[in-house]
């Protein structure tokens, strides 16, 4: 099993949303009752990146089991729309973007999600009910960018704030996909 370095979107009490830097895998996420984290397809295009694509590799910049403190994290109802093309220069001081080709345009994305957090339904079990062993949040308005890596890989982020938290929720069982547009 493949292990990563991933940024993980934390929401606090406030709504607003900071990154840390966590050890999250991918991985079967039956302990949780939930679908499993979306797949890291190597995608390597000739062309501008499809919303589709960039649904999948949002996935897998923000999905996937927290090896600190257990929790599986799903982003569920993304939509996204992606922009006409702009210079690396001009999302540089935006965007972290690792192992960019800086001579690569690259793609601002907008949209929105629901961030899914779970706790095993083990753990779930101990304090109420294992079958609303989740809690959700909306992100309504949501940016980002997709850029080419220097080995011709492509990446995406897409991040903003929080609104309220939905506590008790059942876990997602399949992908609930959201519409994707090309702007």
């Amino acid at each position: 099993m493949r292990m990563a370095m991933r940024t993980v979107w934390l929401v606090g009490c406030a709504g607003a949303i900071w990154s840390q830097h966590a050890a999250a895998m991918p991985g079967d996420a039956s302990a949780w009752g939930a679908r499993d984290p979306g797949a890291c397809p190597s995608i390597a295009l000739k062309a501008a990146p499809s919303p589709a694509e960039v649904a999948t590799m949002v996935r897998c910049k923000h999905e996937g089991i927290a090896r600190a403190g257990g929790e599986l994290r799903l982003m569920e109802n993304l939509n996204v729309a992606v922009g006409e093309s702009i210079p690396f220069v001009a999302a540089y001081n935006a965007y972290v973007m690792p192992e960019a080709d800086a001579r690569s345009r690259v793609y601002p994305i907008r949209g929105s999600f629901t961030w899914v957090t779970c706790k095993t339904r083990h753990d779930a079990a101990i304090y109420g009910n294992p079958d609303k062993n989740c809690y959700e949040t909306d992100v309504a308005d949501a940016k980002g960018v997709c850029w080419k890596t220097s080995f011709s890989d492509w990446r995406c982020l897409l991040n903003g704030s929080a609104l309220e938290r939905r506590d008790a929720t059942s876990p997602p069982k399949t992908l609930a996909a959201g519409q994707a547009r090309q702007k």
